[in-house]
């Protein structure tokens, strides 16, 4: 299937979906644009992270304009105009990620569209091949268990988008920036504080509730969705870390901050399209341990 608002022949070679991550393999002739009327029509805001395979890409959006070379990456919204060119044909890896996926997971995730500071060698390199490997795994049979995986590979672009170097750029949102790190942080290390509130977070940086409030509206998001989110980020890694079931369901439950296990699994159940119990499966599955070994 092509993207509608694609204006160019992008044609897909590949297309793979591992849960609600969509990888498409395409090959771009020269030039490719997502067009204003796609902007206008969709439903499902999210980001597309490109990374061209054999030549470099030039690309362009929100006023930022840039080059990379094969083998990295460049972030863009699908919610705005954005376009790509290239001298010759190219070919492309191209991940569709839900803009809830970063936006809770990365501070300020809109200041790393258009490649505005430097990407961290390593970890492209590392995310780079995660990506073709799943192409190559995946293409003609889905893993046992591709909620849980989606949630890894979401996990990893984050990180290393976030392990970019924003270097000495100054520019009036820095100070919010840290600051809304300063606050991420804080939540990170008091999840398990079942009384965590608006009141105490904002108390903690000397800020008032109001001011705390339109921080997460950046993202669009509100301070309960974000803590609850990242309560069920971390119960996730804590029962793929303990897959015999040494630690009980109810005990990550209560030690993150929920105060009735019911709850917990029905939230977690919603959020990750699986129960807790089958979570536990995901460290023993032959496709996890995979995606870590090298190609023969």
């Amino acid at each position: 299937m092509h993207n509608p608002g694609i204006r160019s022949r992008l044609m897909t070679k590949r297309q793979i979906q591992i849960g609600r991550l969509f990888l498409d393999l395409a090959v771009s002739e020269r030039r490719l644009v997502c067009s204003r009327e796609r902007v206008t029509s969709m439903r499902d805001p999210s980001y597309m992270l490109v990374v061209p395979l054999n030549e470099r890409i030039k690309y362009g959006q929100a006023g930022c304009y840039g080059t990379i070379e094969a083998g990295e990456y460049v972030l863009l919204s699908q919610t705005d105009f954005y376009e790509i060119s290239s001298e010759v044909d190219t070919l492309l890896l191209m991940l569709r990620i839900p803009a809830t996926e970063l936006r809770r997971r990365l501070a300020s995730v809109d200041d790393h569209i258009g490649r505005r500071f430097g990407a961290n060698a390593a970890m492209t390199q590392l995310l780079v091949d995660l990506l073709r490997r799943v192409a190559d795994l995946f293409a003609d049979c889905p893993p046992p268990n591709g909620e849980a995986l989606a949630t890894e590979i979401f996990s990893f672009v984050a990180l290393a988008i976030g392990a970019e170097d924003r270097g000495s750029a100054v520019d009036v949102r820095n100070t919010r920036y840290r600051l809304r790190r300063r606050i991420f942080d804080f939540i990170e290390a008091n999840l398990g504080d079942e009384d965590l509130s608006p009141k105490k977070i904002a108390a903690n940086s000397r800020i008032s509730l109001s001011y705390l409030y339109s921080l997460f509206s950046d993202d669009d998001t509100t301070v309960g969705q974000f803590v609850q989110l990242k309560r069920l980020q971390r119960a996730y890694e804590l029962l793929v870390a303990n897959p015999k079931g040494n630690i009980t369901i109810s005990e990550i439950a209560y030690r993150i901050g929920f105060k009735s296990a019911s709850h917990f699994s029905r939230t977690f159940t919603r959020h990750f399209h699986m129960a807790p119990r089958d979570a536990r499966r995901v460290a023993c599955e032959p496709a996890a341990i995979s995606l870590t070994k090298e190609p023969t």
